[in-house]
């Protein structure tokens, strides 16, 4: 081994095992495929099950892949995902909580249901699958857990939003905490929160305000918050993902990263 594949091999997924939710597209499927390019043999979680059999297929000349239908806010349904991921694979090594729900509701008139699905997804399913995974990694000695959060769970970015903002703010409430509660058992917990992606999500709010939908509104939509000038490509934020998930991030642990081209701090 050279001395550059040695400094490296830390920044490396090689021989570890991936669980990734909502990774069938979008910025799931850029950290699938960035882990599988890293060695890390991959579980594509989504609600959508074709979806996730099918991106599985799709990315096995890559690295070793398993497809599961995974409803991140129903108990049964991460069980048998983990269990799936387990009976493949032997266990995990590395969560990515990224399963999301993206619906906007105006604060004023947002039924419970929506408030309590949005809760569901984002900060309930974040639980579900920290804990399934916490237990397979106690089993192989340790792993790291990265959630998937929001610039906007620590800085007002658009609006009608309360109820996303706020179950994102749990979210990063969960990375703080696990990361304390199994520091013990050699788990890394933190959390990357992006800012705006070239991903579907931004074309779907688009469209849902085009049929009539809630406006969308605030800071985000202002020139030159973004002091770098430009949208995110999802590969950007797979690099952190990808840094915090390896070994390269041994010492960090609680971290709640912002990846949002300067937006906080415009």
């Amino acid at each position: 081994m050279t001395i550059q594949q040695s400094a490296l091999a830390p920044f490396t997924l090689e021989g570890k095992v991936a669980l990734i939710t909502g990774a069938a597209q979008g910025l799931g499927r850029s950290i699938a495929e960035l882990f599988l390019d890293v060695g890390a043999s991959v579980v594509i979680a989504d609600l959508n099950g074709e979806a996730a059999a099918s991106t599985a297929a799709e990315l096995s000349a890559r690295g070793p892949t398993l497809g599961v239908a995974m409803d991140v806010a129903d108990e049964g349904s991460v069980q048998t995902g983990f269990a799936a991921a387990a009976e493949t694979f032997g266990g995990i090594d590395v969560l990515v909580n990224n399963a999301a729900y993206r619906n906007k509701a105006n604060t004023m008139d947002m039924s419970v249901a929506e408030w309590d699905i949005m809760h569901a997804v984002c900060t309930r399913g974040t639980f579900l699958c920290l804990r399934e995974a916490v237990k397979q990694m106690r089993r192989r000695g340790g792993g790291s857990i990265v959630n998937i959060s929001s610039m906007s769970a620590q800085h007002p970015t658009i609006y009608p939003n309360m109820h996303y903002d706020s179950a994102k703010s749990g979210v990063d409430a969960i990375t703080r905490l696990s990361a304390v509660e199994f520091a013990k058992d050699a788990i890394r917990v933190n959390s990357v929160l992006p800012g705006g992606m070239a991903t579907p999500g931004p074309d779907k709010m688009r469209a849902m305000a085009a049929q009539g939908g809630p406006r969308i509104e605030g800071p985000a939509l202002l020139p030159g918050r973004n002091v770098i000038g430009r949208i995110a490509d999802p590969i950007e934020m797979a690099r952190a993902v990808l840094f915090l998930a390896s070994d390269a991030a041994s010492y960090i642990t609680g971290v709640e990263l912002l990846v949002d081209g300067g937006f906080t701090k415009g």
